[in-house]
């Protein structure tokens, strides 16, 4: 299954969301203080990563395929 590089991207960026406070932490700890821009750019890249990462766990528990696969019930066609 190819990557493509959109799916790339994404994942780096709920790498950031995971990791960007506890790096902001250990910068205040360090005593170095980061750029207001390095703070709002992380925090931009993380929310994107959060949301692609939650949007496609979400389709994917729609799939038929991925449920059965599973052992999850079909879901209710006027859920959808």
């Amino acid at each position: 299954m190819p990557l493509s590089l959109h799916l790339v991207l994404l994942n780096w960026a709920a790498a950031i969301a995971l990791w960007a406070l506890p790096y902001l932490s250990l910068l205040d700890r360090l005593r170095l203080e980061p750029s207001e821009a390095l703070q709002w750019s992380l925090v931009a890249i993380g929310m994107t990563g959060l949301v692609a990462a939650l949007v496609l766990a979400w389709r994917d528990t729609r799939d038929p395929a991925w449920r059965a696969a599973h052992g999850l019930p079909p879901l209710d066609k006027s859920r959808w």
